[in-house]
């Protein structure tokens, strides 16, 4: 019998947990995955209805509902993301005995959820988008889906660092759920950042999810541009982030697998 490879191992391994996972979030109930999916879509559809009475011609040559929709997806999908790789290794660390199961595996997997859940929503709103006659149109799919790939692998990286952090400092999981709740306001998620008077654009544009969505919506619509994103910027927050995480990880996995 051939021995199996390591990625052999860590794919039925991801499985296994993908599935154990989605049974512990949703359990066997149908309505479960109902509120997975229409938890984030009540959320768009709120904040789209007000905004597009408040101010439905601030913004010419789009639909307000798509603007804050794709920005709302897109947030959500970071933020749980972060809030649910936090968890991931106390979640799962009665499986840690099998010596198959890592705990980077653990946030794969909950990575892996959250970009399924997010598909899933998005396809929703796409259809009820349809159905009402709103421009779901996107000037550039490809970048689209490479800002929210990139989107992903960001969370990914905060979400490493802070799984490590918080499985060791309690504190540290407090301080960054406090950090996440704010950022929904101050993200560019309900206006542009051209919208905004030249101080609060500068200062606004330290924060780099701002920047995702700047691009993001500069590559949806074909009235809006990305002339305020950052590449590089974009680049540091995740490339540093992303080593930092790995090199937490690989120098405190043992004390995991142990503690």
């Amino acid at each position: 019998m051939n021995k199996r490879t390591s990625m052999e191992i860590f794919k039925s391994v991801v499985l296994a947990l993908f599935l154990r996972e989605v049974q512990t979030r949703f359990g066997t109930k149908k309505l479960g995955y109902f509120w997975a999916i229409f938890d984030a879509m009540f959320m768009v559809l709120i904040f789209a209805g007000l905004k597009s009475l408040i101010s439905a011609k601030s913004m010419p040559g789009l639909d307000f509902p798509v603007f804050l929709a794709t920005a709302f997806l897109a947030f959500f999908l970071w933020r749980n993301i972060v809030t649910q790789s936090i968890n991931a290794f106390s979640a799962n660390k009665a499986l840690f005995a099998y010596k198959q199961v890592k705990p980077f595996d653990t946030i794969v997997t909950r990575v892996m959820l959250e970009i399924l859940v997010s598909s899933v929503a998005t396809i929703v709103f796409v259809m009820i988008g349809l159905y009402f006659g709103l421009d779901v149109s996107v000037k550039n799919f490809n970048m689209v889906i490479f800002a929210v790939v990139w989107l992903c692998v960001f969370g990914f990286a905060i979400g490493l660092v802070s799984a490590v952090l918080s499985y060791f400092y309690e504190f540290y999981a407090k301080v960054i759920k406090v950090i996440l709740s704010p950022l929904m306001f101050i993200s560019a998620i309900m206006y542009s950042v051209d919208s905004l008077p030249p101080l609060a654009r500068e200062i606004i544009l330290y924060n780099p999810l701002v920047h995702f969505m700047e691009m993001i919506h500069g590559f949806y619509f074909k009235t809006l541009d990305t002339y305020y994103v950052d590449y590089e910027y974009m680049m540091y927050w995740t490339l540093i982030p992303l080593w930092l995480g790995l090199f937490f990880y690989k120098r405190s996995e043992k004390r995991i697998l142990s503690s």
